[in-house]
């Protein structure tokens, strides 16, 4: 009896971390985007961060100091975003897209389970992202909370 209440033990348990699964599966189509609309390679016009929240002014746009992003996004949603300083190697970010409605959530492969929301908007051959980041706005070698704005044009 005791072997037979494990089994079933097992399988319930089984049974709801597959529910589970289901429920926070990546959601490839959002309430007016689908990565299917943005897949493909992307090259920023813009590339912009700002201190976040503290009313402060500082902000830097990588492309218009002569810097570079790019942003690539597969079909099942893995991206790629690599921005390169006027002068710096480049740092090179990958992870997860999906959406929550209207929303882009990332999860960065170097922050897995962390997850951030973005706002998106998308034509045939734009593409704007906005929302949290990490930048060294300062130039201290430590990056800082900042605000990004990203806007791209299909490569």
């Amino acid at each position: 009896m005791k072997v037979a209440a494990r089994i079933l033990g097992c399988a319930l348990l089984l049974i709801c971390l597959q529910a589970c699964g289901e429920d926070e599966g990546l959601d490839l189509d959002g309430s007016v985007i689908s990565i299917s609309d943005i897949q493909g390679s992307w090259n920023a016009i813009r590339a912009e961060f700002d201190i976040a929240g503290s009313g402060a002014s500082m902000a830097i746009d990588v492309v218009e100091q002569g810097g570079s992003a790019t942003l690539v996004i597969q079909s099942n949603g893995r991206f790629t975003l690599t921005i390169t300083e006027m002068g710096e190697d480049p740092e090179i970010s990958t992870g997860q897209m999906s959406f929550d409605e209207d929303l882009l959530v990332v999860e960065f492969d170097d922050s897995p389970g962390d997850s951030e929301f973005f706002s998106i908007q998308s034509t045939q051959n734009t593409l704007s992202i906005s929302g949290p980041a990490e930048f060294d706005l300062d130039g201290d070698g430590t990056d800082d909370a900042a605000r990004a704005e990203f806007d791209f044009e299909r490569a």
